[in-house]
């Protein structure tokens, strides 16, 4: 099957989505080993402790976000301006098409908005780069493959489901950036 978008995978860990100025301050798989996972102090380890679809894990002197959850790939597809977008999972998938009609379906947004989906919100400071990665990788010596995302500074309201058809099977975040108040508190 020809893919139209670039997808990401783990070898069984979450994935992180994280600021391109905390890289750095990721750690990862450091001081973590099987014998000692869970009961040791690593990133991995504190972001492999996460069960929401998308939550917050302290980095340096931030956060990143962990995406918690099933395993399989992951994509992100941008919606126009940078305002926002989707960071789709790949569980089962017949033809790869079928992503964006679903993206856009009245269902996808119905679905989004109820209360099945997980909501939480995310800020994201200048310059808006962010990095997409496995969350065993350590942030200054990266290995895997990672995606690039660009967003405008703001914050950002996350709505999670999982989405079900006959033919597809996708976990979808969807990163929607929230307007300025037209009145600021006094």
């Amino acid at each position: 099957m020809t893919t139209s978008y670039d997808w990401i995978d783990t070898a069984g860990g979450p994935f992180l989505l994280i600021e391109e100025d905390l890289l750095p301050s990721w750690r990862g798989t450091e001081g973590w080993t099987f014998e000692t996972h869970g009961d040791d102090d690593s990133d991995y380890s504190r972001a492999c402790e996460v069960q929401d679809w998308v939550a917050p894990i302290t980095c340096g002197t931030g956060l990143a976000y962990v995406l918690g959850g099933d395993v399989g790939a992951l994509t992100w597809i941008e919606t126009q301006g940078f305002d926002g977008g989707f960071l789709v999972q790949w569980l089962g998938i017949d033809d790869e098409a079928e992503i964006l009609p679903a993206l856009r379906s009245p269902q996808m947004t119905e679905l989004l908005a109820s209360d099945k989906a997980e909501k939480c919100t995310i800020t994201v400071k200048e310059p808006g780069a962010l990095r997409l990665l496995q969350a065993a990788e350590i942030g200054d010596n990266i290995v895997a493959p990672t995606l690039s995302l660009r967003l405008q500074a703001g914050t950002y309201r996350v709505s999670s489901a999982c989405s079900e058809t006959e033919t597809l099977i996708i976990i979808v975040r969807r990163l929607m950036r929230q307007e300025l108040s037209m009145h600021p508190d006094p």
